[in-house]
């Protein structure tokens, strides 16, 4: 049975420019997306299958799995996406009021998202679960996107961590770090990570994407 890729958050830039790159290679990419927001872009062309979530949304969540069954998805390999940089655009209206929302997207979403993918490859007996992540400077006056962008770093290493107590190599994590913005360069490299038998002989340490001659160090 071949084997499915999937990808978050069809927000964001670098997600659709890594989807694209994996798609020319032949492999096939399922993106998440926005139900709502989905909604509203019905008009508009969509590559291949869009699992759709909205993230304010506990009920929405527990779908996802039924999806998987209904598109008759076998996901081999996941990537969880921050890029905080890109976040402050879509979250530009910080403070009291929209500090909620934010941090119900960027950390509570995420973390319930990482539980439904932990779940399924645990049931699976295998399965690459890819953390990415670029980091927003302290100064860059959204408080909650950085805060997020933190939670984020936390999350995916306590995950790494409950993963590696299951003791099965098939069982695969990988800490990716994104610095700068060469993301050509990037999604050509992830692509190459992805389709290594074994992800990392570093699993629990972040590795800055792009490095050469770095896999099995």
């Amino acid at each position: 049975m071949s084997t499915d890729i999937l990808i978050t958050d069809d927000r964001l830039n670098f997600s659709l420019s890594l989807a694209d790159f994996l798609r020319v290679q032949g492999q096939r990419v399922i993106v998440i997306s926005d139900a709502e927001r989905t909604k509203e872009k019905k008009t508009e062309n969509t590559i291949g299958p869009v699992l759709l979530w909205n993230r304010q949304s506990v009920f929405s969540l527990q779908s996802l799995p039924l999806q998987f069954k209904t598109l008759q998805l076998n996901i081999e390999t996941a990537l969880l996406i921050f890029d905080a940089p890109a976040y402050t655009e879509l979250y530009s209206n910080t403070g009291v009021l929209h500090a909620d929302k934010i941090v119900t997207e960027l950390i509570t979403a995420n973390i319930q998202l990482v539980y439904t993918f932990m779940r399924y490859f645990i049931h699976k007996k295998s399965g690459k679960l890819i953390f990415v992540h670029r980091d927003v400077s302290p100064s860059c006056g959204n408080i909650p996107v950085a805060a997020a962008s933190g939670a984020f770093v936390r999350m995916a290493e306590a995950s790494v961590a409950t993963l590696a107590q299951e003791e099965n190599a098939l069982l695969q994590t990988m800490l990716v770090r994104l610095e700068g913005e060469d993301n050509a360069l990037y999604t050509e490299w992830l692509a190459a990570q992805i389709n290594q038998p074994a992800l990392s002989r570093m699993p629990g340490k972040w590795i800055k994407a792009g490095q050469r001659g770095l896999f099995g160090k």
